[in-house]
């Protein structure tokens, strides 16, 4: 007992035990022996109540016995007699109360996960935006006269740029044959930034009809301009992709899919990606000059809608309605899409304890997948009728059958949409293959639902989407698209007067990818905790019963969250959010961007043994706080980092965090291309300084740099002549085809030189003899 006591901190007075005189001698005990490092568990942090504030200890305990109905306890915090009539007045209450209390903090738990999208009015600049240099305009073949080609042409020309036309047949769009129609433009030049309306083609790939033709290109573009070296912004722009106001019909649902598609560029490419611009249906005389003044560079926004005047996207915690609505319940027949799924079935469940009269669960397997039989008959027990058909809901044909089946005594009136598949694939390494798979099950089959069913009268449309369309996912191109796409969806019906509800979740902790227990512990170290099965079903209820149309629901720790999610780019849509949380938040890329300033500045002034020891203290300090540990000595530079405990989950975030501090784009397989710290640093190296040295940017800075500094004024006629022949050696070593004229010129000019010249030269200008 003293033992358990001292290990959670508590006083022992041992001269109460011991009160033999003289007094024992007494020796201090370590919490451990032999590691000066405490292992033991903080005491739990003091409740809040809804306003932030610290709960009272003594309400709490009364709280806890009333929804534990503990009569001890009760009698204890209230100091009433067990006999006496003031219990006896309370017991009778006690369900009413604990009931109560339980609902309450579901409530209070489920109002903190709802987020929502919202648009933020941007003030229109005082002057008119300045663009500079030549652009590059990707347009699809087709579509060259196309309105928004023309405000997108003119909001460059009417500011300051030129534009270079390049028309994309985006069916046959690869990134290998991109590249080199990127490089350069015609001059030989480089583009000031590239701005794509490939989003406009709307229409199926003929490969892959669940992949749209625009969606392929956008990607194949990204993909291109990542192995170009180019620094442009890459900016992307659609029309009536988004609900920015409540009079956007949103008509065209699938460009949203770009949308999906860049917050994960945005994510994985973060110093290539300018950003996303959304056009309204119909285009007025100040539509350019809003695009222009997206466009122009160091403007914060990256996702903007432009309508009456320009929006930007934000996010933030959806509102609580005050009052209360009658509790949605099922009728007739509910079609599940993923029926015997995970999330599925937990929806199932949930129905039929609300009393679904009939549950129609599709899936490609039916009633031959793993648990489906078991589930049919828990759900029979709880009451309704259950039916298990084999249905690929991306197949019109198949649906348009399984809807005529559905029995007239039991009308289709709700359809929920659950079915997906994960993907977890950089966007580099994207092909239509892996495109077409995940978009098919979950964004083609959601197309077909709604054109199947917007003429049965409806109660509720239900789609399952994903916190990765809200505000992205690294590895989730695809998936992040597909979502998107169910967002746009449920704004597109409800602006046609149809029921719509689209959730985008976060994981779920006993569904899904996060049921498993590495992934769960990754999502809780970026800041986002897996939700409780029940609460999420809850939340679902709540949803339905307010007539949500679009809403994520997250449990996110806003502390931790922005801080890996803006490590390597700043995200205007987390702000509000993430400043709420921790006034000093939004600093954070700039800390980030500022550190690895001050890394290449350190390198930069470093022998080559004090450069790798640098880099192998940067390596493990980043690979000890990845893996939980105080110091970097847990982490010795020549244990593999297999051995360490890394797996591919907190690899990708480990690249994540040393791409965020030195500035170089790094792969997710790091870790294994690289097996120990030292390995890494040694990489890290030939990256950071060799690379650095030989480098375009590098040389050219320091030609700008000497041009600042040397004059020709500054020195006599022999001096001038002298450097001009050095100069012209150093041009015919660069230029091939002037080499040997060049040569022969320049070795005259040195051939007159004396030694002492030549010295003289040598260490004025390049500072070496």
């Amino acid at each position: 007992t003293l033992a358990h006591l001292h290990t959670h901190g508590t006083h022992i007075d041992w001269t109460s035990w011991y009160p033999a005189t003289p007094t024992p001698r007494t020796i201090p005990l370590p919490t451990y022996a032999f590691q000066h490092q405490h292992y033991w568990l903080a005491p739990p942090a003091p409740r809040l109540d809804s306003h932030g504030n610290g709960q009272d200890p003594a309400e709490a305990r009364l709280w806890d016995a009333i929804e534990e109905r503990d009569v001890d306890a009760l009698t204890s915090t209230l100091q009433l007699e067990k006999d006496g009539p003031g219990l006896d007045a309370l017991l009778p209450a006690l369900p009413v109360l604990s009931t109560w209390r339980r609902r309450h903090r579901e409530r209070s738990t489920i109002d903190s996960w709802r987020y929502r999208v919202a648009w933020q009015r941007l003030p229109d600049p005082v002057a008119a935006p300045t663009l500079c240099g030549t652009w590059l305009l990707l347009v699809p073949s087709g579509l060259e006269e196309h309105p928004a080609v023309h405000a997108t042409v003119q909001a460059l020309a009417a500011h300051g740029a030129a534009h270079e036309v390049v028309s994309v047949d985006g069916a046959d769009a690869r990134r290998d044959a991109l590249v080199p129609r990127l490089s350069h433009l015609p001059d030989g030049s480089t583009p000031e930034g590239v701005v794509s309306l490939l989003a406009l083609d709307q229409t199926p790939h003929p490969g892959h009809p669940a992949v749209p033709v625009g969606l392929a290109a956008t990607a194949a573009l990204v993909q291109a301009v990542s192995r170009t070296g180019l620094t442009a912004p890459v900016w992307c722009v659609t029309q009536g992709a988004v609900a920015a106001v409540a009079t956007d019909p949103l008509p065209h649902p699938h460009q949203a899919q770009v949308w999906g598609l860049g917050r994960v560029a945005a994510l994985e490419h973060p110093r290539l990606w300018g950003g996303l611009i959304d056009l309204p249906t119909v285009l007025d005389a100040r539509t350019p000059a809003r695009i222009a003044a997206v466009l122009v560079p160091g403007q914060p926004e990256d996702q903007v809608a432009i309508r009456s005047t320009a929006l930007a996207r934000r996010l933030e915690r959806a509102a609580v309605p005050d009052a209360t609505p009658a509790a949605w319940r099922p009728t007739g027949t509910t079609l599940i899409t993923g029926g015997t799924g995970a999330l599925g079935a937990h929806v199932a469940r949930w129905l039929a304890r609300q009393g679904a009269p009939h549950l129609l669960l599709i899936s490609r397997s039916g009633p031959d997948a793993p648990g489906a039989a078991q589930l049919a008959h828990e759900l029979t027990t709880l009451g309704t009728t259950v039916t298990l058909t084999p249905c690929d809901a991306s197949d019109r044909t198949a649906l348009q059958h399984l809807l005529a089946t559905i029995p007239t005594e039991h009308p289709l009136t709700t359809v929920i949409h659950t079915a997906g598949v994960a993907e977890n694939t950089p966007l580099a390494e994207l092909d239509l293959p892996g495109m077409e798979a995940v978009l098919r099950p979950k964004a083609l089959a959601a197309t077909l639902l709604h054109e199947l069913t917007q003429d049965l009268g409806l109660g509720a449309f239900v789609l399952f989407s994903s916190g990765a369309a809200a505000w992205g996912g690294s590895r989730q191109p695809s998936y992040a698209a597909a979502n998107a796409h169910l967002d746009a969806l449920a704004e597109h019906r409800r602006a046609r007067g149809l029921p719509a509800t689209s959730l985008a979740w976060a994981p779920w902790s006993e569904a899904g990818m996060a049921a498993d227990e590495t992934v769960s512990d990754y999502y809780r170290r970026r800041g986002m905790r897996p939700l409780a099965t029940d609460l999420a079903i809850a939340s679902l209820q709540y949803a339905l019963d307010h007539g949500d149309t679009t809403v994520a629901v997250a449990d996110i720790d806003w502390e931790r969250f922005p801080t890996g999610f803006t490590a390597q780019r700043p995200s205007p849509l987390l702000s509000g959010l993430a400043a709420a949380a921790s006034p000093g938040a939004g600093g954070a890329p700039e800390d980030t961007a500022a550190m690895s300033d001050s890394l290449r500045q350190r390198l930069a002034t470093g022998t080559p043994a004090q450069q790798h020891q640098l880099l192998l203290h940067h390596v493990r300090t980043h690979a000890a706080a990845i893996l939980g540990h105080p110091t970097v000595d847990a982490v010795p530079p020549a244990q593999p980092f297999q051995e360490l405990g890394f797996d591919s989950l907190t690899a990708v975030e480990f690249g994540q965090r040393l791409s965020a501090g030195t500035g170089v784009d790094l792969p997710p397989t790091l870790v294994f291309d690289h097996p120990t710290p030292k390995e890494l640093a040694d990489f890290l190296r030939e990256r950071l300084v060799e690379g650095e040295l030989t480098s375009e940017g590098h040389l050219l800075s320091e030609l700008d740099r000497w041009d600042a500094v040397c004059k020709p004024s500054a020195v006599d006629e022999a001096a001038r002549r002298r450097i001009t022949g050095r100069l012209r050696l150093l041009l015919a070593k660069w230029n091939d085809t002037e080499r040997d004229t060049e040569r022969s010129a320049a070795h005259g000019e040195l051939e007159t030189a004396t030694a002492e010249d030549i010295f003289d030269l040598i260490s004025d200008e390049f500072g070496k003899s």
